[in-house]
């Protein structure tokens, strides 16, 4: 296993096992959603990452997005609720990743909502920046 498959892997479960973040979307968490996929969702978007050099030891700074999708082309709050929960159940959090990988923060670096082209959708953007050794 890779530290990104890891590092997904621990913000999948950590979405999945967050009851504020349930009570909003249920268990609409997806790596890729399906087609059709009901909203309120959601989904990890890409991510990337970049090597930092430290004497003795292997390290990287992660990049992971999480998207959020709710389709009410009125409002743009239950969009904002839902990047509060998702805000809430990352932001600061000790990941748990499996070995041999480590977490050493998790930090949100960007957070914005958007009109999506259909003109119903909001889509919230969530960046967050994740240090693993392993």
């Amino acid at each position: 296993m890779s530290a990104s498959t890891a590092l997904q892997k621990a913000v999948y479960q950590a979405l999945q096992a967050d009851a504020g973040l349930t009570a909003l979307v249920g268990d609409r968490v997806y790596d890729v959603p399906p087609s059709g996929a009901t909203k309120p969702y959601i989904s990890l978007g890409p991510s990337s990452f970049y090597p930092e050099r430290r004497d003795c030891m292997t390290a990287r700074t992660e990049s992971i997005q999480v998207d959020v999708w709710a389709g009410d082309h009125m409002d743009r709050a239950p969009c904002k609720r839902i990047c509060d929960a998702v805000v809430s159940a990352l932001d600061a959090v000790n990941l748990s990743l499996d070995d041999p990988y480590a977490c050493g923060r998790c930090d949100l670096v960007l957070a914005r909502v958007l009109d999506d082209p259909d003109g119903i959708t909001k889509h919230g953007v969530l960046q967050f920046e994740v240090e693993v050794s392993g």
